[in-house]
C-alpha cells in the first residue's frame, strides 16, 4: 500500500503556481474565518500557500522581512497585523475587499479576496 500523504501535501501540490486556486483556497478559508473566527485556520492556509508559492523564505523574500520573522508570525496565536495581511496577500496576488454579507444580518460587512490585475 503506497502513502497517500496528508492533506495538507495535497494542497500544497494543488496549489503551486494556480494563482485562481490559491485566490479560492483563501476566500474559503476567509468565508471559513468569518463564520468560526479561528485565526489558526487563517495562519495554517498561509503557511500552506506560502509553501506552494516556494516556502517562508520565498515569501520573506518577496516582501522584505527576514523568514524568522515571518515564520514566527504565521506560526503565532496572536493576529497578524492588518499591514503585514495584505503584503502577504499582495504577494499571493490577492487583496482584501470588503462587501455586505448574503445573511440576514447586514450590519457587519465581510472581507473577500481579490485577485490583483
Amino acid at each position: 500500500m503506497r502513502n497517500s500523504g496528508t492533506w495538507r501535501e495535497y494542497m500544497v501540490q494543488r496549489l503551486a503556481s494556480d494563482p485562481e486556486r490559491i485566490k479560492g483556497y483563501l476566500q474559503a478559508i476567509m468565508e471559513e474565518y468569518q463564520a468560526f473566527g479561528d485565526l489558526r485556520v487563517v495562519l495554517l492556509a498561509l503557511q500552506t500557500v506560502a509553501e506552494a508559492e516556494g516556502g517562508v523564505s520565498a515569501l520573506a523574500k518577496r516582501i522584505n522581512t527576514e523568514p524568522e520573522v515571518l515564520s514566527e508570525e504565521l506560526s503565532s496565536d496572536k493576529a497578524l497585523t492588518i499591514d503585514t495581511l495584505r503584503t502577504i496577500l499582495n504577494a499571493f496576488g490577492c487583496r482584501l475587499s470588503i462587501e455586505p454579507l448574503e445573511t440576514e444580518n447586514l450590519h457587519h460587512p465581510t472581507l473577500i479576496l481579490q485577485t490583483q490585475d
